[in-house]
């Protein structure tokens, strides 16, 4: 695909995003944009991230999320720079920046002025916290993020300290839905000819994804149950089992799953009753059905146990290290790494690109700027641009999705958050849905609506229609002569055996974009395989990453990351083909974005699969410690199961942290003065610091830390989330009545738009619950026939009370 051709051609990026969310921008530039990467002299802050290439001096970090961008330098501390920045900008779509709220503003750039200024720039500031607020000029790192996001406390088991996600996990959730936010805003601005300011909150971004938590926490108090504040690691729903040569991991959750495994185990009398096919039996039951399945696995390889449980329909992953993915065939069957010299004599295995788009990867054409590598080419561009001309006024603002209909095939995590993400802003979207194959996130709890299903589906429609039946197929097409976006996430063929795969959905609309994800992709010789986040997690590299060091099995979390980051990389795909389309003009072809869910993980662990191909070995399992510095990680507080994070970035930090801690006498060892000297006691210094947080609440250590400038702060639940001051100043929790699950407390959005209206929240559809009124108020049916095709199955209705 050449760069023309590209969704986001001519779209022009201001980049400013300095370790968090610069994934952002690089994935607008894979997309087509001309993405300039603004740094200050000398270079940015992530230049100096862990992990380094061989050489010691190229930040893979750095390189891996800036990749196809143009880089320049700016000193915006002077007025030469300040006026340079503000040339670019008269001339740009988007401008993407990081800075501690605040911060631009002595310099004439503050963010929200600077979109008031220039009416038709896109702005989008990211911040860990949002622009206002009592933590809006806290200190944060990715760790941190995860402590305050509920992420760190569902993560291991309670017999050990909580376990860090490996990589960059909240501040590449930050890029990914950051570069989702810029499209959203293009998509308004194509209506308005306006651009506006985005405030984006990482925290909220993060809470977003932490598998239904703060969803569920509601029903369980009203219940007047034991709210699940303590981690439980992955033991009982999603178990790890040895084999042979490894690990495997396996989730049943439907009775077919079950009658698979059953018949493979030799159809065990003792768990022959029917009771044995309900998910719920399994999980009360594990210490008695899970060890026989330990025995069954024991004696194989594990990928040829995943391979034959696939190849009988049981969810089964192979846990593999990040060199097995190297070389592993699906990858290498999909070109999922491609050698790319990144510096000058140093070649690596890249991870190639989140999506690919009618069958071209959206991904690597160029590798990362030198540090100011084209600002004379800039700024010779820059001289004869001329600036963007008047906008029109502004209206009454609307919602940025408004008038764009979606249909919602999805099931489980990731079709389903995507549609979410498109409602959250304004657009049509109808979930497609029948009993005959339900959502199971619907039925977890034996009824038709969960807290879950309810988070994943607000605000949508519902339109009942079993495709199997003829003319439920025919009215199903008829509905998508209406769409603009179709999304699923089916098993591969599943879509066309149902007659509504891309192909044949073009055929009745041409304009359609559709955007599929399958657990690891519609191509490749793992293809068919079938799965869940969990899953995903093994055949992806991150769970054996995700571990301590102490040689036993990764204790793993209830988390199903990363379903809902895929589910926004297909809202993001759907609109960047969306654009595309308007952008060619009346009668342009629509658009069919794919995206593998495991590639999707991969890719978020891009710059550990670089140090891999680089020096074989060198990506393994850390713990909760960092090449980033110390002390660093999770230290225990007083209480029960109360830990904190603390997270030393350089000296400054440390010097502060001693003031905070009360300048104890072990702090002062000479060798501790420099960031070096602390690595090499790493073990020694994380030692005195968990001595003073044992003394302390959580709280008080995030004060502490807080109050001297360092990134420090308490690991929250969702509990804590319904609560605190920070969300809740920003309407982050969100009150909705669902029928069929009472009281809830959604999250809310994770950013918002100064010409957007709040957005809409409104409780999850009942299944067929907008049937009658989409055939008859919008497709133009006759009620009789309408009531008819319910009577024979076609369509679907709500049941009765």
């Amino acid at each position: 695909m050449s760069s023309n051709e590209l969704p986001l051609n001519g779209l022009r990026v201001i980049d400013m995003a300095d370790i968090k969310g610069e994934l952002a921008g690089r994935i607008l530039a894979d997309l087509g944009a001309d993405v300039i990467r603004v740094e200050p002299p000398g270079g940015a802050a992530s230049r100096r991230m862990a992990p380094f290439a061989p050489d010691g001096d190229t930040s893979l970090y750095f390189a891996f999320r800036n990749f196809n961008k143009r880089g320049i330098t700016v000193d915006v501390t002077a007025a030469e720079g300040q006026a340079q920045l503000r040339g670019l900008l008269a001339t740009a779509d988007v401008w993407i920046e990081s800075t501690k709220p605040g911060s631009l503003t002595p310099h004439g750039l503050d963010p929200r002025e600077i979109s008031a200024e220039f009416e038709h720039l896109l702005v989008l500031s990211i911040s860990d916290f949002g622009q206002k607020g009592p933590y809006a000029r806290f200190e944060a790192t990715d760790e941190v993020i995860q402590a305050m996001s509920g992420h760190l406390a569902a993560s291991g088991i309670p017999e050990k300290p909580p376990l860090l996600i490996p990589g960059a996990f909240a501040y590449d959730t930050a890029g990914v839905v950051g570069a989702l936010a810029v499209v959203i805003g293009l998509v308004a601005k194509q209506r308005t000819g306006r651009g506006q300011h985005l405030d984006f909150s990482v925290l909220e971004a993060a809470i977003q994804l932490n598998t239904w938590q703060m969803a569920n926490m509601q029903p369980t108090l009203d219940a007047g149950m034991e709210p699940p504040v303590v981690r439980s690691g992955t033991a009982v729903i999603y178990p790890l089992f040895k084999t042979a040569d490894g690990f495997i991991t396996m989730v049943i959750l439907s009775p077919r799953q079950w009658s698979a495994m059953w018949e493979w185990l030799g159809r065990p009398e003792a768990f022959a009753d029917e009771v044995w096919g309900q998910t719920l039996t399994r999980l009360m039951n594990g210490d008695v059905l899970n060890p026989v399945i330990a025995e069954h696995f024991a004696p194989m390889p594990m990928e040829e146990a995943a391979a034959e449980a696939q190849r009988r329909g049981v969810v089964v992953t192979p846990m593999l290290k990040p060199s097995d993915i190297l070389v592993n065939e699906h990858y290498r069957s999909r070109s999922t790494f491609v050698p790319v010299e990144i510096a000058p004599g140093v070649t690596a295995e890249v991870a190639s690109g989140f999506m690919e788009i009618n069958r071209q990867r959206q991904g690597f054409r160029s590798g990362p700027p030198a540090v100011g590598e084209h600002s004379a080419e800039v700024a010779e561009e820059a001289a004869s641009a001329e600036p963007r001309g008047p906008v029109p006024a502004a209206g009454e603002p609307d919602q940025p999705l408004a008038g764009l209909r979606v249909l919602d095939f999805g099931h489980g995590g990731v079709g389903v958050e995507a549609g979410r993400m498109l409602a959250e802003y304004g657009a049509d979207v109808v979930k497609v849905e029948t009993r005959t194959y339900p959502d199971f996130m619907r039925l977890v709890t034996g009824t038709e609506m969960t807290p879950s299903f309810a988070s994943s589906s607000r605000t949508k429609r519902s339109f009942g229609v079993n495709s199997k039946v003829p003319e439920g197929l025919a009215v199903l097409k008829e509905l998508v002569k209406t769409a603009d976006i179709v999304i699923e996430n089916n098993s591969t063929g599943t879509m066309d055996a149902m007659g509504v795969g891309y192909e044949a959905l073009k055929e009745v609309n041409p304009g359609v974009c559709m955007a599929s994800s399958q657990l690891m992709g519609s191509t490749g010789a793992y293809a068919d395989w079938i799965g869940y986040g969990p899953t995903i997690q093994t055949v992806g590299g991150i769970k054996y990453l995700w571990n301590f060091t102490d040689g036993d099995p990764p204790p793993g979390s209830s988390a199903i990351h990363p379903d809902h980051m895929a589910g926004r990389l297909c809202a993001l795909g759907a609109l960047a083909g969306l654009l595309s389309r308007e952008r060619r003009g009346e009668g342009a072809h629509g658009a069919h974005i794919e995206i593998s869910q495991a590639e999707a993980l991969v890719n978020t662990l891009g710059d550990l699969f670089m140090a891999e191909s680089l020096d074989p070995g060198s990506a393994q399992p850390q713990g909760n410690d960092s090449d980033q510095g110390a002390p660093w990680g999770v230290f225990q507080c007083d209480g029960d199961q109360q830990w904190s994070v603390v997270c030393v970035r350089n000296d400054a930090d440390w010097a502060a942290l001693k003031q905070a801690m009360g300048r104890p006498a072990w702090a002062d060892h000479p060798a501790y003065g420099t960031s070096e000297g602390r690595m090499a006691a790493r073990e020694a210094v994380n030692a005195g610091v968990a001595q003073w947080t044992a003394g302390l609440s959580a709280p008080e250590v995030q004060e502490a830390c807080q109050a001297v400038g360092v990134p420090g702060a308490a690991m929250l639940t969702a509990l804590d989330h319904l609560t605190d001051t920070q969300l809740t100043e920003r309407g982050f929790p969100l009150k909705v009545f669902q029928p069929g699950a009472g009281e809830l407390v959604l999250e809310g959005p994770c950013f918002y738009g100064s010409e957007m209206p709040t957005p809409p929240v409104h409780a999850a559809p009942l299944l067929g619950e907008h049937t009658r009124q989409i055939c008859i108020e919008e497709l133009g049916m006759d009620p009789a026939e309408v009531d008819r095709l319910i009577e024979i199955g076609a369509l679907e209705v709500p049941l009765p009370e």
